[in-house]
């Protein structure tokens, strides 16, 4: 193969693999190379059921790291049906639908309301004020954490206070 033809053959992957290369160099010198989320979880708490259908969990999921993570399941004892759902207002109007994945941005948080992002738990058992309910709620990109919250009636909750 004559020199001329077999650079014009190399030229293509040549070119891509540098720019690759400069990209990768790039977004390691922004700091972003290994960032991910670092989640914590504070405020776990479950509605006292006012129907046998369905009542709702809530959590605040902090992400103190460089990159943007999303709860993408949950699981508790205490029912087979959970899933995700998001509440919005307008006066007293209200609208509610269901989603795949609640998003945890970088450096931000998830704090669920019964006005906004929650879990919703469908049939489940009789509880009572003050009994803790285990929880495992599983990421996109971080490893599943394990946790509980403990019921209340709603309109009863005060978040803790962070110093």
């Amino acid at each position: 193969m004559k020199p001329l033809a077999l650079l014009k053959t190399v030229a293509g992957p040549l070119v891509a693999a540098a720019l690759a290369l400069a990209l990768l160099t790039a977004w390691t010198a922004g700091g972003q190379a290994g960032s991910a989320p670092k989640l914590s979880i504070s405020d776990g708490r479950v509605h006292l059921a006012t129907n046998a259908d369905a009542t709702s969990a809530y959590f605040t999921i902090r992400n103190s790291g460089a990159a943007d993570d999303e709860l993408v399941s949950v699981s508790t004892p205490i029912t087979d049906d959970v899933g995700f759902s998001f509440h919005t207002y307008t006066g007293y109007a209200g609208r509610m639908w269901m989603t795949e994945s609640l998003p945890i941005p970088a450096n931000g948080l998830l704090g669920m309301t019964a006005s906004g992002a929650n879990i919703m738990l469908g049939t489940p058992p009789k509880l009572t004020p003050g009994q803790v309910v285990p929880f495992t709620l599983r990421f996109r990109h971080s490893p599943p954490i394990h946790t509980t919250a403990v019921v209340i009636r709603p309109g009863t909750w005060t978040p803790a206070k962070t110093t």
